[in-house]
């Protein structure tokens, strides 16, 4: 979305936010016009096939063929190129990228900056490791394109969005283990017991980026309740909440209504996981993201 945004004095400015395609957020809301928004894609891998992280992919038909298959399976970080690629088309870029302790996409992101700017020094591009995935890319993106409409210096919104930052959780639900047993995450025969005794996970992101395990519990709504309950004992009251789902809209509605029904005005955005968190959060994964 090539759209310009005048700052006085006659100066005009692209601004752009890149994230890496474990953002589950594909494209902006229509209201933030002025801002070009792309993803730098992972790749990943059934046994000897690739597959591109990106507008193209069929999730639905990638996951049955995950499932399908016995053969490993993995996931890449965006080449330095891909990021370079989107550098492209903007002055002042905001780049984001998965939580540098589960991908390498971090390194990758920085490696391309390095390079872009000693080329364009003229450009600015402040980078983001969010600590998280998914949903907690699509919160952060979206207060960025709130700060670029607000027409804030690109000093103001480097400061700001770091403080934003800070105030940020991130909880998902795992109905399934059965890919992180495949890539030897998880060991095999506790992946077994917990799929034969339909345990539900409920884990976070940690402040250090890392995967915590909150809760384990058996039964659909249970888990998603303790989730509600681990929120507001992290701090929510309120504030803006992302839900992103693995072919999941029931079990996302459930948690958006028993939020409204405490938080009557609370303003929540669902959306489907992408190709990245699909595959590890497989099918009924719930990703929540929401300002504390």
């Amino acid at each position: 979305r090539d759209c310009l945004l005048s700052r006085g004095l006659g100066d005009v400015y692209k601004r752009q936010i890149v994230t890496d395609s474990s953002c589950d957020l594909k494209s902006l809301p229509s209201s933030h016009n002025n801002t070009i928004y792309l993803q730098a894609p992972l790749s990943l891998r059934i046994g000897n096939r690739e597959f591109i992280d990106d507008e193209n992919l069929d999730i639905e038909n990638f996951m049955n063929e995950m499932q399908e298959s016995t053969e490993a399976t993995g996931s890449a970080a965006p080449s330095p190129q891909s990021w370079i690629d989107a550098f492209e088309q903007a002055d002042i870029i905001f780049a984001i990228t998965i939580s540098s302790k589960l991908s390498g996409s971090w390194q990758s992101l920085i490696s391309a900056k390095d390079m872009y700017l000693e080329d364009h020094p003229d450009k600015k591009i402040f980078a983001i490791d969010s600590k998280m995935a998914g949903s907690g890319l699509a919160i952060l993106a979206l207060k960025l394109a709130e700060y670029i409409d607000e027409n804030l210096s690109y000093e103001e919104i480097c400061t700001r969005i770091t403080e934003y930052h800070k105030h940020i959780g991130l909880l998902f639900v795992l109905e399934s283990i059965e890919n992180l047993v495949k890539n030897g995450r998880v060991n095999k025969i506790v992946g077994n017991i917990i799929g034969k005794l339909g345990i539900k996970l409920l884990a976070g992101a940690s402040k250090e980026g890392t995967i915590d395990i909150v809760h384990k519990c058996r039964g659909r709504n249970n888990i998603y309740d303790r989730l509600i309950k681990s929120m507001l004992n992290d701090g929510y009251n309120g504030g803006k909440v992302v839900i992103s789902h693995c072919f999941n809209n029931e079990s996302a509605d459930y948690v958006a209504e028993q939020l409204r029904q405490q938080f009557p005005t609370v303003n929540i955005k669902i959306i489907p996981t992408g190709g990245l968190c699909s595959y590890y959060a497989e099918k009924h994964g719930i990703l929540v993201s929401y300002e504390k």
